[in-house]
């Protein structure tokens, strides 16, 4: 059995600029913080949970609370449901995705699971506004820590504890990740698995030059995507750009 570990954002659903948007109002309304020039690359942790608690140190000096973290985490969820419900085209999966995602939680050689940067509850909710359903799919959210690393991790232990027990299988032989932006092939890169880029919002030449070995326009040609999942690489370093 081999494991494929999706992105949400830019990857599965069409929802970047939405959560873009409302996020930075959140932490507005919130922590009176404005996040408008913000580059989520110049943050060390690119997750909701952990620019949030950078911005918190950044900006106010300070380390949140968790109550206060939890206020920021609820107010983005409220816009975002504000969103779904004043602009549903703004929340749109990428074409073929939950066929994707059905046929390979059916396929005999794979199986699924969810890791985003998004926090769990506004997850659900762009999930839901773009029509993608992961009822049942191992998956770790930004509540389980504030680095992209830590989050792939915990997702790729929780679809091996549902393999054990379902498929009595110790472990997968192959673990894919598959993302959309530089922070997700960084992420793949750092943990050593074979990543597929997924040109929602970015370029394949931008991909490939962030290392990614494979690069998909989106999940409408299941045939392609299984042949990428195969070959597959882990990501080269990038040289650094010449002074």
């Amino acid at each position: 059995m081999q494991l494929a570990i999706f992105d949400i954002d830019g990857t599965l659903a069409n929802t970047n600029p939405v959560d873009a948007q409302c996020y930075v109002r959140a932490v507005k309304d919130e922590l009176g913080v404005d996040l408008r020039d913000a580059r989520w690359s110049d943050f060390t942790f690119v997750t909701d949970s952990g620019i949030s608690v950078q911005v918190f140190e950044r900006y106010l000096g300070r380390a949140p609370a968790a109550a206060e973290l939890l206020q920021l985490q609820q107010r983005f969820r409220d816009l975002l449901a504000q969103a779904a419900r004043d602009q549903p085209e703004s929340f749109s999966e990428v074409a073929g995705a939950s066929q994707a995602l059905h046929r390979l939680r059916h396929d005999p050689h794979w199986t699924v699971a969810i890791a985003t940067g998004s926090w769990h509850a506004c997850a659900l909710v762009k999930l839901a506004a773009a029509g993608l359903d992961i009822d049942g799919i191992p998956a770790a959210f930004a509540d389980d820590g504030l680095a992209r690393e830590d989050i792939l991790t915990t997702a790729q232990a929780r679809a091996q504890a549902r393999a054990r027990d379902g498929y009595r299988q110790e472990s997968f032989s192959r673990v894919v990740s598959i993302g959309d932006a530089p922070w997700d092939v960084q992420t793949a890169r750092r943990l050593g698995l074979p990543f597929i880029g997924v040109q929602a919002h970015h370029d394949a030449v931008a991909l490939e030059e962030w290392g990614a070995s494979h690069v998909l326009r989106d999940f409408t040609d299941y045939a392609l995507l299984l042949r990428c999942l195969a070959d597959a690489r882990v990501p080269v370093e990038v040289p650094a750009p010449a002074a």
